[in-house]
């Protein structure tokens, strides 16, 4: 009877170690997923190919690549990062690349001392430059100024100046206007002339800068004088660079390289910078009418100026004078100031 318990025991034992082996075996297959077989070397995943198989692995080294996951969603859960369109890397590059190249042309047209219609057909034979500057505009010859170069200038004139305003003429395919402006505490009293200035866009680099025209006082010294510090002061507060030309009155004199006190007020601290030309040739011819003898009253020297301050002061510059036959001296017709032209590059 005993060796019959016993066996019957053993049975037992066996019988139910057997039964747990087996719920463990089921309970191992319900908790880990089968092992899915590798994919084939053509398999365009990266994340789930053999590297064992590859022969080149370090092919398959990147595997967070995005476009992989977005190709196949599947593949991984990897987050995509913030992605950019061509035309915005395109737009960037630009803007850092592509310097800002731009000419200039600067004139004292005396309004009230030529005929426009004369004038209006010398504008026409200077070509190529981004932006005219033009003083001594009389308001009902502004249009036809403007005008001078076609359909893609247009422009813009002061309201202060009377019968000698100012007047910013612009290529509109190498610049668009963000705003304009004149500066009204420059102008005392509103006897005198208030500058001008055009914020501009360049079109290729996407560059932005102010341009100024500017003509100064010139019978009284001392209000000159304040219009060059007030001048100072503003151009010290800005962020954008900035292009100033015009008729300043500054009376440069070449024999001394030195002009009246305005020049020395404006130049103080170094605000501005001179583009000086590459020749020193007068700009302004004058015969004093009550004595007139043919002769200039003021050889060498200059009123017409171009100036930089901000950034733009880095900038690759060059000034030049244009000098034309029988320009000098002028006659009922045609202007007593000579253009000057400044080109200005930020490469």
């Amino acid at each position: 009877m005993i060796k019959i318990l016993s066996t019957f025991s053993c049975l037992l034992i066996l019988l139910v170690f057997i039964g747990c082996d087996a719920k463990k075996s089921a309970d191992k297959s319900e908790t880990e997923p089968a092992i899915e077989n590798a994919p084939s070397q053509s398999s365009s995943t990266p994340e789930t190919a053999n590297p064992s198989e590859s022969s080149a692995p370090s092919t398959l080294v990147p595997v967070a690549k995005n476009t992989v996951n977005e190709k196949n969603p599947a593949a991984g859960t990897l987050k995509s990062s913030p992605k950019f369109s061509n035309e915005d890397s395109k737009s960037d590059s630009n803007e850092s690349l592509i310097p800002l190249s731009l000419k200039f042309l600067s004139w004292n047209v005396e309004s009230e001392g030529s005929d426009p219609a004369v004038i209006q057909q010398q504008l026409a034979e200077f070509t190529g430059y981004d932006v005219i500057a033009l003083t001594e505009v009389l308001p009902e010859a502004a249009r036809d100024f403007g005008n001078a170069w076609g359909e893609n200038y247009d422009f813009i004139v002061s309201r202060s100046g009377n019968n000698d305003r100012m007047m910013l003429i612009y290529n509109k395919e190498s610049l668009s206007l963000v705003r304009k402006f004149e500066i009204r505490d420059i102008n005392f009293k509103d006897r005198y002339r208030s500058p001008l200035v055009a914020h501009f866009k360049d079109s290729r680099s996407g560059k932005e800068l102010q341009v100024m025209v500017n003509h100064l006082a010139r019978g009284k010294a001392e209000i000159r004088q304040m219009q060059a510090r007030k001048l100072v002061e503003w151009a010290r507060e800005q962020t954008l660079p900035i292009v100033a030309v015009g008729d300043y009155n500054f009376d440069y004199v070449f024999a001394d390289r030195n002009g009246n006190e305005g020049f020395r007020v404006f130049m103080k601290d170094n605000i501005w910078k001179w583009i000086e030309p590459i020749e020193l040739v007068d700009t302004n011819w004058y015969d004093n009418p009550r004595e007139p003898d043919g002769k200039d009253d003021y050889p060498g020297s200059m009123l017409d100026f171009g100036f930089v301050a901000g950034s733009a002061k880095q900038w690759r510059s060059s000034c030049k004078v244009i000098v034309r036959d029988g320009d000098f001296p002028d006659d009922e017709t045609t202007s007593d100031h000579r253009p000057f032209e400044l080109i200005l590059s930020s490469q």
